[in-house]
């Protein structure tokens, strides 16, 4: 036999196992079927860049995508939600890019996939914000499974901890003052609960607050659903946010971009709890929450040329409360502008209340609170005093005031609407209210439309118009000598709402 008859016998005997090997034929080998509908498991759901840049620098981070499967498993995309624009990159198995399509992983087996975020600290907010957030996204079919990205790229102080995120931090400040200044900007992780003490924010501070969805185990193991980013200010506590006119505060929710500023729901609210006293707000900007700001039973508060906006409920609600608003202005609120439950005292000269949107009013005000309606079974009961001068009252329904009494001696429901601009309907009719008018407004003015009222609702400029109706149909009021934005009132015949007319 000869070197090359023997070379091909032996070779081809090789080629032959080899094929055999291949398609199985042997049982040791099964080439993967790519077919499973199963979504990949990212080895951790946020991606945390935990580091606060003081210059100019980038890191890298990875994870796993695992394949649970005894399949193989093929994904129809898997891409950086933010694409080129993001402040993040990634790179899968050693391959960068933004976007890929038809990834494949082997049954039991993984990726990796490196990310990496580079921050300048020094460019404006809108540009590198405090808190960068994207995702990278995977899909399969209808399928989506989503890694949250997340980096710190501002200084910042972050309260009490990044650590307190979807956690509960009771604060003790053992009779001293916190001190919030504008040197940098304040981050609230959780829901904060700050007790024996003082919080002082200062002018030109921005407190932002870092919400969202959470949840927690109640003792019966149900998972209770919340929302997170809440200030609570104790019973033995109070709040001073000391903004001025040329440098308000700013208490909003943690995203930046313009397409977030007027989201409602970004974090839950500022709550004044229970018997808690001196509690006041002057040149503050409060908007994005669930609620701007909750008041309890007995607590008190003084609001001053204050703005509420874009809240999924109300801009302001109190319950047996001591309120004192000023020179104020509520627009775009989910529900009510301000809500007043179960009584308590209420002062507000000079606001514009301004419910655009929705079906509710803009004012309420009640001197019982129904504890489990609709029955309404329980019911809490307080005395409610009252007195609205030189306010607009107004919105795109019929009626946006309206008021739910108990009249009776031993829960009084003391109203007077003095000098004020309201949009009403229902309320005045017999069958309503027939004596509203007569008993509890004095000097008021009807006026059922929007028209030659405010400069420009779509730019949400809520300054008066050109020959509007409100113009010089105010009472004069020692010490109200200016308007929220510092415009000087007309000492004889001054304009409703929170804006002076501009010529």
């Amino acid at each position: 036999m000869s070197f090359i008859h023997t070379f091909f016998r032996i070779t081809g005997s090789l080629w032959f196992f080899a094929l055999l090997f291949l398609t199985g034929g042997s049982g040791c080998l099964k080439i993967p079927d790519f077919d499973s509908g199963e979504l990949p498991l990212f080895s951790s759901d946020t991606l945390t860049f935990d580091t606060v840049f003081t210059t100019l620098g980038s890191t890298t981070l990875f994870v796993k995508i695992y394949n649970p499967d005894r399949e193989g498993l093929e994904l129809d995309r898997l891409y950086l939600s933010g694409g080129a624009q993001s402040h993040f990159r990634i790179n899968l198995d050693g391959k960068p890019g933004l976007e890929f399509e038809k990834v494949r992983i082997g049954p039991g087996d993984s990726l990796y996939l490196f990310c990496e975020v580079t921050i300048n600290p020094n460019d404006p907010l809108e540009n590198s914000p405090f808190i960068i957030l994207d995702s990278v996204i995977v899909e399969k079919g209808n399928q989506k499974s989503s890694l949250i990205l997340e980096a710190f790229g501002q200084n910042a102080h972050y309260f009490p901890t990044k650590a307190n995120r979807r956690q509960v931090a009771l604060i003790d400040l053992q009779g001293g003052t916190m001190t919030w200044t504008s040197d940098k900007p304040h981050v609230v992780y959780g829901v904060v609960y700050l007790d024996n003490g003082e919080l002082e924010i200062k002018a030109g501070a921005r407190v932002h607050f870092f919400g969202g969805v959470a949840s927690y185990k109640d003792a019966n193991g149900q998972s209770v659903f919340y929302n997170d980013g809440r200030l609570i200010i104790g019973s033995n506590a109070r709040l001073r946010v000391q903004g001025t006119p040329e440098s308000r505060v700013l208490i909003t929710g943690a995203r930046l971009e313009q397409s977030y500023r007027t989201v409602p729901g970004q974090w839950s609210g500022l709550a004044i709890d229970r018997y808690s006293s001196g509690n006041e707000i002057r040149y503050a900007d409060i908007r994005n929450g669930l609620e701007g700001l909750s008041i309890d039973s007995l607590a008190s508060c003084t609001i001053s040329h204050c703005v509420f906006s874009h809240h999924t409920f109300s801009g302001i609600q109190a319950r047996a409360a001591h309120l004192e608003v000023f020179n104020s202005l509520f627009y775009d609120q989910g529900l009510s502008s301000l809500i007043v439950l179960n009584g308590g005292s209420l002062n507000a000269i000079y606001n514009t209340f301004a419910n655009l949107g929705n079906d509710e009013p803009a004012v309420l005000l009640s001197n019982y609170l129904c504890e489990d309606p609709p029955f309404c079974t329980d019911i809490r009961k307080n005395g409610l005093v009252a007195k609205l001068t030189n306010c607009i009252i107004t919105g795109s329904s019929s009626d946006e005031f309206w008021i739910q009494p108990l009249d009776t001696l031993a829960y009084p429901f003391d109203l007077r609407l003095d000098h004020c601009l309201l949009r009403v309907n229902e309320l005045i009719k017999p069958s309503q209210f027939p004596e509203f008018e007569d008993r509890f407004t004095e000097s008021c003015l009807f006026h059922n439309s929007l028209d030659i009222l405010f400069r420009d609702l779509a730019k949400d400029d809520f300054r008066l118009d050109t020959l509007s109706i409100a113009e010089k149909k105010a009472k004069t009021i020692m010490g109200f000598e200016y308007d929220l934005l510092q415009f000087p009132r007309d000492p004889q015949t001054p304009d409703l709402g929170c804006f002076e007319y501009e010529k």
